[in-house]
């Protein structure tokens, strides 16, 4: 799996069951198991392949919420996405249950960094194209509908964070 030394490995993340989460940019969504097995748990969506996955987080039940950044430009190209100016990353869910990943949201300005509220009540992606992030409700009146979390942050937003004082923390690539 060229998991050691490979420069497409993004976003990981913890799993309940101690296994990592592994966004491979080439390959999809992995899990790798502490006895060092590596399941492919996702390269394609909804008959679309998984350009560049960049972030996952797991939640409570086990859904697995991870970031497309690019659904026309690989890792080795991600410039040529910035450079289009088109907006073609996706927010994207795997089920455990079913085995399939789902499209959460598309059209999205290079998806990013993923992160789950503390009560779940959503979950956060970043658009790195459009300096800001938005938020997903899944729970509640508002559950499937996208709004603006932060806009207007003063660099690129890169990833993001639930800290452990219940903020969201935002890294940024500085603008130059």
């Amino acid at each position: 799996w060229g998991l050691v030394g490979g420069t497409g490995l993004l976003g990981i993340a913890p799993s309940a069951d101690g296994a990592v989460l592994v966004c491979d940019a080439d390959k999809g969504l992995l899990k790798l198991e502490e006895n060092g097995r590596v399941t492919l748990l996702a390269s394609a969506v909804e008959d679309s392949t998984i350009r560049f996955a960049d972030a996952a987080i797991e939640a409570s039940d086990g859904t697995v919420y991870f970031s497309d950044a690019s659904t026309r430009f690989n890792f080795d190209n991600w410039f040529l996405d910035f450079l289009e100016y088109r907006f073609t990353g996706r927010l994207l869910k795997y089920d455990p249950c079913t085995g399939k990943a789902s499209v959460v949201l598309d059209s999205l300005g290079f998806a990013n960094g993923v992160a789950l509220s503390p009560d779940e009540a959503f979950v956060v992606v970043c658009e790195t194209m459009r300096f800001r992030c938005l938020r997903v409700w899944l729970k509640g009146d508002n559950a499937g509908q996208a709004e603006i979390f932060v806009d207007n942050l003063p660099g690129n937003p890169d990833n993001v964070r639930l800290g452990s004082d219940g903020h969201f923390w935002i890294a940024l690539l500085p603008v130059h």
